[in-house]
């Protein structure tokens, strides 16, 4: 099926006398409102470090943007032209205080929600060991390498952002051979799968998001992984003394945590408890800017780097236990 979207610009006040006028017509709204990222960065989260200059340099405007998506039958178009209508009717009688209640209707087709994205996710390879494709793609592997199938559709990672592709090419250089991993805030399973591709004897992930823990998963039943090689655990382990208890059950030769700065800070302490003495730490997302003061924390608790990596702006630290 085909849709209409029908796109108002309006203002932060007009957003909810729109909503309301023409809540009969729409199933639901999608408001773009630049003060929203404002509000973000003014109000940091310990889940975030960096936002885009670029994406901060395109939400200056003061207009918000309200959306919704009709059905391109003729019900549908009944409706585009009753909600402009009723919007034409208040912007005659808002004079300007809600914007510029500009109203307009293009057609979206459903193919191009669901395919056309796909022409940006190719197949790429990690070092001679691994090749991540998306399940639509065919891409033969070179002898020896071990195929990762990620579909973008979870949102939870892909391997493609420069911190996971970090994580990954450090996994490639490892002998995982028979070793316990534990994937800290897994997201999309990527790393985890990686892992246990390339030879680890079994993984454990968590995550704090329900859509993380079922995107993990689906992608780790997508690649063939034997159930009994994989745990996956939703929950914070910092405020879940149970699921700290059944985290540090053993120790691990690898583990990996591609976060932000301010969770593996407060991770520190577990993450250097639950290593083994010759086992490997990932630590990764990272903003260069915070590198020292990670690594700082872990050197402070016993670590020691092995390697240090940066690309666009990103920092891997591969830490071990001093020896």
């Amino acid at each position: 099926m085909n849709y209409m979207e029908v796109r108002i610009e309006t203002n932060r006040a007009g957003t909810e006398v729109l909503t309301a006028l023409l809540e009969d017509l729409a199933a639901g709204f999608v408001v773009e409102d630049p003060q929203d990222l404002q509000d973000l960065m003014e109000a940091p989260s310990p889940r975030w470090d960096y936002i885009d200059e670029r994406l901060v340099a395109q939400n200056r405007s003061e207009t918000v943007s309200l959306r919704f998506y009709l059905d391109d039958s003729e019900q549908g178009r009944l409706y585009a032209q009753e909600a402009k209508a009723r919007v034409e009717n208040l912007a005659s009688r808002s004079e300007g205080a809600l914007g510029p209640l500009s109203l307009c209707v293009q057609p979206v087709r459903s193919e191009d929600w669901e395919n056309n994205w796909k022409q940006y996710y190719k197949p790429f390879s990690v070092g001679e060991r691994l090749l991540v494709r998306p399940s639509w793609e065919q891409a033969e592997p070179t002898p020896g390498q071990q195929v990762l199938v990620m579909d973008p559709a979870s949102s939870f990672g892909t391997g493609s952002h420069a911190t996971t592709r970090l994580c990954l090419e450090a996994l490639e250089q490892m002998d995982l051979a028979g070793r316990h991993m534990l994937d800290a805030g897994c997201g999309s399973g990527i790393l985890a799968i990686a892992g246990l591709l390339l030879g680890a004897q079994d993984a454990q992930c968590c995550d704090v998001e329900p859509g993380a823990v079922k995107a993990t998963r689906e992608n780790l039943a997508q690649n063939g992984i034997d159930l009994c090689r994989y745990q996956v655990y939703q929950g914070d382990f910092l405020a879940d003394p149970s699921l700290a208890e059944a985290l540090s059950a053993r120790r691990y030769g690898v583990i990996t945590a591609n976060i932000v700065a301010d969770v593996l800070l407060a991770m520190a302490p577990s993450l250097c408890a639950w290593l083994e003495e010759e086992g490997d730490l990932l630590l990764s997302g990272i903003i260069d800017e915070r590198a020292q003061e990670v690594l700082q924390a872990y050197l402070d608790l016993g670590m020691q780097v092995r390697r240090q990596t940066s690309r666009d702006g990103w920092t891997l630290l591969h830490l071990g236990h001093k020896s």
